[in-house]
């Protein structure tokens, strides 16, 4: 199991004798609320030949859709990191839309160009089972994020901790809703694992700490788009007259929420908790229109993966080789799984501090 000191050790071994050097120094952009670890360094495979040590690895990241501030800062992230170490190239490709089907098809094209490594983000795992499968036939190394009960991967990132998480998030609700009345939760999407498992933990939390609490409907799916969080949730308050918070998990769903409720005049009597970005998220905690928001930083999170992705090559995929991370520092880790805990609260007067 490789050690941070023994990581740090060989780098910088490697520094002296072929004379490399990372070609620039990482800024973290995690908020100030806790302090950052000591950053783990990549590590070389002594059993390695010295072409195949030097030789970057061709990584393709797929998220669940580009084009959004969230993956935007992952894609800045898994770059930052290969061009600080230089050992490997970063390829971002993915649908316009959260649809499964199309980011099937970007699976496929990104197998057809024989990278070393496929990271993906899931919007449907069960979706995108078949060609991970395919990518794994073919020799590429496939790692999933956010999608712990996928089969056809060899690790998967979770960068939450869900009993954490839970606690957090159903905190933040409870305590804008005096701890009693009817809530809703809206996710990205109902196939989205990561979006429904933080969701399940959150209510488990709930059932237990706040019996008083009660949903007022089944899961509902719109929180990765501001207009249909926003058109959602004025229907849930019509059609809910008891109706005290709505809980969003997705990037975008608090924020089209808050925009619905400043159209309602409610701001200060229903609560809106979410998960969206610092800078998106600033005019909103202002006012009140959101009551509370939690998130971990994109970027950071996606350097974090970087390298995770190069210690499981390296380390011919053996996932209790990762004991620490980036930024992070100590990781939990349950069979192929490997979990660090990202969030913290963002309040009016911290989100710049988070720097996007």
């Amino acid at each position: 199991m490789i050690t941070l000191k023994k990581a740090l050790a060989a780098a910088l071994a490697i520094t002296m004798l072929f004379s490399l050097s990372a070609c620039g120094d990482k800024a973290s952009n995690s908020a100030p609320t806790s302090a950052p670890a000591e950053s783990a360094q990549p590590a070389d495979n002594a059993e390695q030949s010295d072409s195949d040590s030097t030789a970057p690895l061709n990584v393709v990241f797929i998220p669940k859709l580009v084009g959004i501030p969230w993956f935007n800062q992952m894609e800045q992230g898994f770059k930052d990191y290969a061009d600080e170490f230089g050992t490997m190239t970063i390829k971002v490709s993915g649908p316009p839309d959260a649809d499964p089907v199309q980011q099937a098809s970007f699976v496929e094209d990104a197998i057809a160009t024989k990278p070393d490594v496929i990271v993906v983000v899931p919007n449907d795992t069960a979706v995108l089972e078949p060609s991970l499968q395919k990518a794994r036939e073919a020799g590429i190394v496939v790692i999933t994020q956010e999608a712990s009960s996928v089969i056809n991967a060899d690790a998967d990132i979770e960068f939450l901790i869900m009993e954490l998480t839970g606690k957090q998030y159903m905190e933040a609700l409870a305590s804008n809703m005096g701890g009693e009345g009817g809530y809703a939760i809206m996710v990205g999407g109902l196939t989205v694992e990561n979006h429904n498992a933080r969701a399940d933990a959150a209510v488990a939390y709930q059932e237990e700490k706040y019996p008083d609490m009660y949903q007022v409907i089944s899961r509902v799916e719109g929180s990765e788009d501001i207009e249909e969080a926003h058109d959602k949730t004025l229907e849930l308050i019509l059609a809910h007259p008891d109706l005290k918070g709505i809980m969003y998990i997705g990037s975008n769903g608090a924020l089209g929420g808050a925009a619905a409720i400043r159209e309602r005049n409610l701001v200060g009597q229903f609560a809106i908790t979410g998960t969206s970005l610092p800078s998106q998220s600033k005019p909103f905690l202002q006012d009140g229109s959101i009551s509370a928001n939690l998130i971990g930083s994109p970027r950071d999170i996606a350097y974090a993966s970087a390298y995770i992705v190069e210690q499981l090559v390296a380390n011919d995929m053996d996932v209790s080789s990762i004991t620490e991370v980036p930024i992070y520092g100590e990781v939990q880790v349950d069979g192929k799984i490997i979990l660090f805990h990202s969030d913290s609260e963002v309040t009016f007067e911290n989100a710049d501090s988070f720097g996007f």
